[in-house]
């Protein structure tokens, strides 16, 4: 198994343990991305933690960066602006422009870093910013290292 991706996921309620069922149950679910296994860190930062605000702020902040990274190599294309739309490749261009989409929409993909499960989002909305300001320790932040077969072995397995 290869390490694929690796995800820091906001998630609200009772306890870790309300909060690790949610996260595998969200991902056992989803169609969106699909893992043959999930290793949750043991380490679950509370919204209380001093750490929390920092490792919250750097998830954003690499979201953020990946999307501009993604929107840079769109641009690199040659796409500029929104009429370019009806000239976009099929393939390359439009698989970027898809994975931009991903990230605006809250759909979770292999390089979403921070998810936030409350809001189903890439960012964190001021409702729910505001409502861990509130009740801290509701909030939780799980850190998952997600592996998969490697492409040869998974096209084998799957035929």
């Amino acid at each position: 198994m290869e390490l694929l991706a690796r995800h820091m996921v906001l998630s609200e309620g009772e306890s870790p343990e309300t909060c690790r069922t949610q996260v595998v149950n969200y991902f056992e679910s989803t169609s969106l991305v699909h893992y043959d296994n999930i290793v949750i860190d043991e380490d679950i930062l509370c919204g209380s933690d001093p750490k929390f605000g920092q490792e919250l702020d750097l998830g954003l902040k690499r979201n953020r960066q990946t999307l501009h990274k993604f929107i840079e190599e769109l641009g690199a294309t040659g796409f500029e602006k929104r009429d370019d739309l009806i000239g976009l490749n099929q393939g390359y261009q439009s698989k970027i422009l898809h994975i931009i989409a991903h990230f605006v929409d809250g759909f979770i993909g292999i390089d979403s870093v921070f998810y936030n499960l409350v809001d189903d989002s890439h960012w964190l909305s001021a409702a729910t910013k505001k409502q861990i300001d509130r009740e801290p320790e509701r909030f939780k932040l799980l850190f998952l290292k997600c592996y998969s077969l490697t492409p040869k072995e998974a096209s084998l397995l799957h035929m």
